[in-house]
């Protein structure tokens, strides 16, 4: 069996676009862009062309995504459903590419700021159940 990895870190170029497909499932369009910076050998750092990801994620997944801003950072861990959409730029004609990926998982990154919690109704710990939770919703109704 082999397996596949491929997660990159990279700032939203654009507001995420939430979307329901006809089928009625939930997805999420991300434009990302990973920069890279290249030290000379005059010891400046130099920005070179950015690497862009065009991101769909599905689900629930989507819909967490759909909240993040343009400019955040994020790190994006693909499945290995991977295409490559090349482009000529039409400022200096130099090549360039679209890396097409489905994610796995988004998480925002906090190298450069932090981030804030947001509040759930889950416990702490990986105790919770949904089912338990229905019955005790239950309960409180039938008490009031």
């Amino acid at each position: 069996m082999s397996e596949f990895n491929l997660s990159f870190e990279g700032n939203l170029a654009a507001t995420p676009e939430l979307e329901i497909t006809n089928g009625g499932q939930t997805l999420c369009r991300l434009r990302v862009a990973h920069n890279r910076r290249r030290r000379t050998s005059e010891g400046q750092w130099v920005d070179t062309t950015p690497m862009w990801a065009q991101v769909t994620v599905w689900g629930e997944l989507a819909e967490r995504c759909a909240e993040l801003s343009k400019g955040d950072t994020v790190v994006v861990k693909a499945r290995d459903d991977l295409n490559v959409w090349p482009f000529i730029r039409q400022q200096d004609g130099t090549p360039g590419g679209i890396l097409e990926v489905t994610a796995e998982n988004v998480s925002v990154s906090m190298r450069f700021k932090g981030a804030l919690p947001v509040t759930d109704d889950k416990p702490a710990g990986d105790a919770w159940d949904p089912a338990e939770a229905e019955a005790e919703a239950e309960r409180e109704l039938q008490a009031a």
